[in-house]
């Protein structure tokens, strides 16, 4: 394995894909610095903006090493396969244009990972806002995380592991520990545990690869880790807004699949999962609708979630998984 000069650190490739990124990238790049300790491949996905122009600057300026133009945009798993097919051997940091890290934070995740062998993906705590109160890790989608999630029982005994949801509520914990999934925002996936479980699935066009490559890490015996000491942050709605409308109900539709087709549950446990689901984000949904009637400034972006939500809520009960 190739090992860098800064104190033996395995080397470490940072993959961006891009699709429409330019008024987030140069940023990125720039928050992340330069390094010999990894490289940053960028992986465009047929952009009509001035992404691939960025990126070419960047690389001019040794800031970027390699650009990968793909011919067409095949989602977001296949654009990091290419990547990782392209990268040296080590470690893998994934991390959309829209997020934000210093190089100085993403080597104390390589240097964690490497103290201890067992982590398999080590991730920042990923700050979105102040209007996210969740945290972008949690339990996998399994219906009882999903039960204790959506019927705030998760948030109201924090302290009990068997109530642990879907997502983790920030106020209670915001602290390094074992999870089953982070979002693929902002990951690190060590040397050992990429040589085990290969590339992402490609199944999804966009959301649901992040849980299935966490819950791959899990099967083959490693750790999946929040580390709390180091802080990204992610522009939540800016990946999503880039990509328009045709993928703003993939994440639920996509979350259910995974769901299908990891834990192949019966009818009925499909059918409570769907109404689990859809229950929740449609009384979020009701809630941000009720308050945005005297929310003044901030009425439009509360309706705007509420709608997102109830789009949300509607799409798990036309989908249908795939085999």
């Amino acid at each position: 394995m190739k090992k860098t000069e800064a104190g033996g650190l395995p080397l470490t490739t940072v993959i961006l894909v891009t699709y429409n990124s330019g008024a987030d990238l140069e940023q990125c790049v720039r928050t992340l610095g330069p390094s010999e300790a990894f490289k940053v491949v960028v992986v465009d996905n047929r952009s009509v903006d001035d992404s691939v122009d960025i990126a070419r600057r960047l690389q001019s300026e040794g800031l970027v090493a390699r650009v990968i133009e793909s011919p067409t945009n095949d989602g977001f798993a296949r654009a990091v396969n290419r990547g990782i097919e392209s990268s040296d051997p080590g470690g893998l940091f994934l991390l959309n244009p829209d997020a934000r890290i210093t190089g100085s934070d993403l080597l104390r995740l390589v240097e964690k990972a490497q103290e201890d062998p067992r982590i398999g993906i080590l991730a920042p705590l990923v700050d979105s806002g102040p209007q996210v109160p969740t945290l972008a890790a949690g339990k996998q989608p399994r219906l009882w995380p999903l039960f204790t999630h959506f019927t705030g029982l998760a948030r109201a005994f924090p302290r009990v592991q068997v109530l642990r949801g879907r997502h983790l509520y920030r106020e209670h914990h915001s602290y390094t520990q074992d999870v089953e999934w982070v979002s693929g925002c902002a990951l690190y996936l060590a040397p050992a545990a990429r040589s085990s479980v290969g590339t992402l699935s490609d199944r999804w066009f966009m959301y649901g690869e992040d849980i299935e490559l966490a819950d791959r890490v899990l099967r083959h015996g490693f750790r999946v880790v929040l580390d709390a000491d180091v802080v990204a942050t992610h522009e939540i709605a800016a990946s999503v807004n880039a990509a328009g409308s045709a993928v703003s109900t993939m994440w639920a539709e996509n979350t259910f699949d995974f769901y299908v087709w990891r834990f192949s549950p019966g009818p009925v446990r499909r059918f409570l999962w769907r109404l689990i689901f859809s229950a929740g984000l449609g009384s979020r949904a009701l809630l941000l609708a009720v308050k945005s009637a005297r929310s003044g400034p901030s009425a439009p972006a509360m309706r705007a979630r509420a709608a997102r939500f109830r789009r949300f809520a509607g799409a798990v009960w036309t989908t249908k998984p795939a085999r």
